[in-house]
């Protein structure tokens, strides 16, 4: 099981770690997702007040222990409205505005996923579009690099 520690550092001075677990077991690879999704989850922000965004990802390690920080990073945040499960979804910007699925989590959305690996496949697909589709569905933070 390989994870990716993030560091979190909020403007209020307070600090978190995350560890989340790599998606490369799912997709063969890292899952692409294009840049008609970020045009949508833009849309989504704009549209509701459940959705936001704040700068707090201060620093990045990648499995291997390799000092990521200094990419686009965005970590979604979010929370199923009905069941209240959170999940995390970690996903590095490309420069063509493109990005790939890298890690998820917490703990429990990951052991969830482990089960059936095809089936998390279409699971985690199906989740990362209902993100953009069904607003009312959850509550979402984004978050963003520091250094930006």
């Amino acid at each position: 099981m390989s994870t990716w520690k993030i560091n979190l550092k909020f403007s209020n001075g307070k600090e978190r770690e995350l560890e989340l677990f790599d998606t490369k077991k799912y997709f063969n690879g890292y899952l692409k997702i294009k840049r008609s999704y970020f045009n949508r989850l833009i849309k989504a922000i704009k549209m509701t007040k459940k959705y936001t965004t704040t700068h707090a990802i201060e620093k990045v390690i990648s499995p291997n222990k390799q000092d990521w920080t200094l990419n686009a990073w965005m970590l979604i945040s979010a929370i199923d409205n009905e069941k209240q499960n959170p999940f995390w979804l970690f996903i590095k910007r490309e420069k063509d505005l493109s990005g790939f699925l890298v890690a998820l989590g917490p703990v429990s959305f990951y052991e969830y996923n482990n089960i059936d690996v095809n089936e998390a496949k279409r699971d985690i697909k199906r989740l990362i579009n209902y993100l953009v589709a069904y607003l009312n569905k959850f509550n979402c933070t984004i978050f963003l690099p520091n250094y930006f």
